[in-house]
């Protein structure tokens, strides 16, 4: 129960934090134990994101102010939207349906969860799960939201 509610909680925040903001691209953020202590710490998640904004703003930048304006977003959010059509339009017309939607994010989490998962053994544990929770909980700091325990 423990185990199936800690994997729960990390799909959710997986497909909450790697679908939304300006950073999301359309491939899964590429999460590497580069330490190799057997598990995916939240520095490098950290690190992950960080390069994966540097690529999406080196990629959307077009003005290269380093910054992206409302128009370089909205190249970006039609380039995303663009490649989950090719990838997870099912039927083919064009428009993305809430199943189809709904297989895109469930694609991209079993990608996550494929990474955390460091020892193959086809379960996130609570060890392999510990660095995107702290990520997570420093999330919510850096808003000002309260987490509750």
């Amino acid at each position: 129960m423990v185990k199936q509610l800690k994997s729960t909680i990390v799909s959710t925040f997986i497909a909450t934090s790697l679908l939304s903001g300006a950073a999301m691209a359309m491939s899964v953020t590429e999460l590497q134990d580069t330490n190799g202590d057997g598990v995916i710490s939240a520095a490098e998640i950290t690190a992950a994101r960080e390069a994966a904004k540097a690529e999406k703003l080196a990629q959307f930048d077009t003005d290269g102010n380093g910054e992206l304006s409302r128009n370089e977003r909205r190249a970006m959010k039609d380039a995303r939207y663009n490649a989950m059509l090719v990838d997870f339009d099912a039927d083919g017309d064009g428009e993305l349906s809430r199943d189809e939607r709904r297989a895109a994010k469930d694609a991209r989490r079993a990608a996550v969860e494929a990474q955390l998962d460091v020892n193959g053994d086809g379960e996130v544990s609570a060890e392999e799960a510990a660095g995107m929770e702290q990520v997570k909980a420093e999330g919510g700091k850096k808003r000002g939201k309260k987490r509750g325990a």
